[in-house]
């Protein structure tokens, strides 16, 4: 085993699963960010871009936050393959700070599918476990493990690993689909019964290029993938928002802040999707250390993919 290759497997199998169990020695801490270290030139690079897209200044002491935050969030996110294993019903309310959840109650009556549209913010994969403990049945639409060569045999591992974890604990399970667009049948016949989806679609055109449509996005032409609310609103589906970010990073003890927003009053497929769009667009500005994506926020943009 080469040393990269021994690091990468001490990181995802031996540091992300003690820091699940809560260890937050020094050592611990300086190893899981001399992983992250790898990503900080494309985050920092990220954040120029978005300060640039929203027209704000950057500073030193701006980034340091950021990448300090963002470091934490990634962590965390990436721990919970280990962490989700002891999410059980009575330790609910110990990992997660719930808010809106009127906001899917007053639409779940289990005669038409409801469409929780969501980005790779925070702990993203962890809501519907949240939700499942709430007593509601979530199918996360999720992307399969990469099983080509470009994806490293320890990440696919991990990867699978974290799928297989995460959905024992879920009153569900979860939906594939792939770069290519399919996916798993089931969810038409998960449909016709009401079911609720959790789906983040904040793919850029280089990653997903199906079906996309264009909205704008922190005030900029871009395109996002519209072929899961086409198919939705054939069904009549209701659409909500829903975020699951990371809080507390300052203090290193961490909670997940889940937040449901009210129902999408849209009718079609533009106008939903540039809903969608714009919320993403608020919260991200808010917290831009949030989101997974923003180390690639220019191939969101078509005129920007090649600079």
């Amino acid at each position: 085993m080469t040393r990269e290759a021994f690091l990468t497997w001490r990181y995802y199998f031996m540091d992300l699963p003690l820091f699940s169990c809560g260890s937050r020695s020094t050592s611990l801490e300086r190893r899981l960010y001399k992983i992250y270290e790898r990503e900080i030139g494309f985050m920092k690079s990220g954040f120029t871009s978005l300060c640039d897209y929203l027209k704000r200044p950057v500073n030193v002491q701006d980034m340091e936050t950021f990448i300090r935050r963002a470091f934490w969030v990634k962590v965390v996110r990436e721990s919970d393959t280990f962490t989700s294993l002891r999410m059980s019903k009575n330790k609910v309310s110990r990992y997660f700070d719930i808010e809106g959840i009127g906001n899917l109650a007053s639409v779940a009556d289990g005669q038409r599918p409801i469409i929780l549209l969501s980005g790779h913010c925070g702990s993203y994969y962890t809501a519907a476990i949240a939700l499942a403990h709430l007593g509601y049945k979530v199918y996360p639409v999720a992307r399969s493990a990469d099983t080509s060569p470009a994806t490293p045999r320890l990440t696919r591992y991990y990867v699978k690993l974290n799928y297989q974890f995460s959905e024992m604990r879920l009153s569900s399970r979860y939906i594939y689909t792939n770069y290519s667009g399919k996916i798993d049948r089931e969810i038409v016949a998960i449909a016709k019964n009401g079911g609720v989806f959790w789906a983040a679609i904040d793919h850029p055109g280089r990653l997903y290029n199906i079906k996309r449509r264009p909205v704008t996005f922190f005030g900029m032409e871009a395109t996002l993938p519209a072929g899961l609310i086409s198919w939705a609103l054939r069904r009549d589906a209701v659409f909500l928002t829903a975020w699951n970010s990371v809080e507390g990073i300052d203090e290193k003890r961490f909670y997940r802040r889940l937040v449901i927003d009210g129902p999408i009053l849209e009718t079609n497929t533009d106008s939903i999707l540039q809903q969608y769009a714009d919320r993403l667009s608020k919260r991200v500005a808010a917290e831009p250390w949030q989101w997974l994506a923003l180390q690639v926020i220019h191939q969101f943009f078509e005129n920007e993919q090649d600079n």
